[in-house]
């Protein structure tokens, strides 16, 4: 009998085991999660400094039991909270809406520009009836800095006096023609650096405004390389008017400028003579007949400044040639 009974309890525990074996060991199928019925954040929003991307901020849907409703892929949409800290004016960055991937929306591209304690985030999903969620409250630290040094080299002929040097068309300062400037405590981040005043007879080579992306802490480098070329001489423009009344007028004159420029102008006429170097010059007239006269200075002494025209006259009076 009592070989029986033993025999017996055997078989019940072998029973029992094989029955835990064939069911497995994972305390059976995964629950199935009902409809949406909240947001929550998985990945809370962590304190960074402004201008940088706040780490991955993760909004999870669940059911009313907190299942992940794994086929959820609406849009989820987060805003900053109006009533948290931080203040006015400041946004998230471009990307505040994505697509839920297995009822997970994942933001990768916040950014909060201006520093501040008490922000918080709110999620919603649009075209659902699910109800706002707030993240815990995080802060924004100041942002982090660097410096960007820039450095000029010049060569050639007819350098300038010196440029101009502006960081992100905002702020500017002089800058010799072989030098080196720094603009400190630049946020980090990428920026533009432009070099201007460059004389038309100079080239910059290479970019210009040229990227320049800064680390906090460091200093990063901005450098132009200028070549000028020997400026064309300055040159000016000289009109010569002729006046001349009487009888028997000639056909006209010949005028002679100090350069050895040469030409004829009528009686009564007006000419220009052009590309002519900036400074003192005269001008002369001749091939007057002997029945003519001249009321005005010969030669003539004239300015020329670069870029005008001069005006000069020429009075003549002539008389009658008897028979």
């Amino acid at each position: 009998m009592k070989s029986f009974a033993v025999l017996a309890l055997m078989a019940v525990i072998a029973g029992c085991r094989l029955d835990t074996f064939f069911r497995g060991s994972g305390g059976g199928a995964p629950p199935v999660a009902g409809p949406p019925a909240s947001l929550g954040f998985a990945d809370q929003p962590q304190t960074t400094h402004a201008r940088k991307s706040l780490p991955p901020v993760r909004v999870v849907v669940r059911d009313d039991q907190g299942n992940v409703v794994s086929g959820f892929g609406g849009l989820v949409s987060l805003t900053l909270d109006s009533s948290a800290g931080g203040g006015g004016g400041v946004s998230l960055g471009d990307t505040t809406t994505v697509a839920a991937a297995n009822g997970v929306a994942t933001f990768r591209h916040l950014r909060i520009d201006k520093a501040g304690t008490g922000y918080r985030l709110v999620a919603s999903a649009p075209g659902t009836a699910l109800p706002p969620a707030r993240s815990k409250a995080f802060a924004i630290l100041a942002p982090l800095t660097g410096n960007i040094t820039v450095t000029t080299t010049t060569s050639g002929a007819d350098v300038p006096g010196g440029y101009s040097v502006t960081l992100d068309d905002t702020i500017s300062q002089p800058m010799g023609i072989n030098a080196v400037v720094t603009f400190i405590g630049v946020a980090a981040g990428s920026h533009m650096v432009s070099l201007g005043g460059v004389a038309p007879n100079c080239t910059v080579g290479g970019a210009n405004p040229q990227p320049v992306s800064v680390s906090g802490g460091e200093t990063a480098q901005a450098s132009f390389a200028i070549s000028c070329a020997a400026s064309p001489p300055a040159t000016g423009s000289l009109t010569v008017t002729t006046t001349t009344t009487g009888s028997n007028l000639p056909a006209g004159y010949t005028l002679t400028l100090d350069t050895g420029q040469s030409g004829t102008i009528g009686a009564n006429d007006s000419v220009t003579a052009t590309g002519i170097a900036a400074g003192d010059h005269a001008v002369t007239l001749s091939g007057l007949p002997g029945n003519c006269s001249l009321a005005s200075p010969n030669p003539q002494a004239f300015t020329i400044a670069a870029g005008t025209t001069t005006q000069v006259g020429f009075t003549i009076s002539c008389t009658a040639v008897g028979p």
